[in-house]
């Protein structure tokens, strides 16, 4: 019974890991797309805060997955 709550919370905290790696990759893309077709981004007139709003999106999923190797090993 013990080991299947454990390889649940395993699972919950690999679960996580994917979510923030699928945001990492998402806050990537929306900057690349910023950077390479500015113009083509008509409900964002200012870019730079659009590109700093990827990039603080990018800074939190990394920070959460740096967190969950040093606290879970996962």
């Amino acid at each position: 019974m013990m080991e299947k709550v454990v390889t649940e919370r395993y699972e919950i905290l690999k679960a996580l890991r994917k979510r923030y790696e699928a945001d990492v990759a998402a806050a990537i893309a929306n900057i690349e797309v910023y950077n390479n077709n500015p113009v083509g981004i008509g409900e964002h007139s200012d870019i730079v805060s659009a590109v700093d709003c990827e990039v603080v999106k990018l800074t939190d999923a990394v920070d959460k997955i740096e967190s969950l190797k040093e606290f879970f090993r996962v």
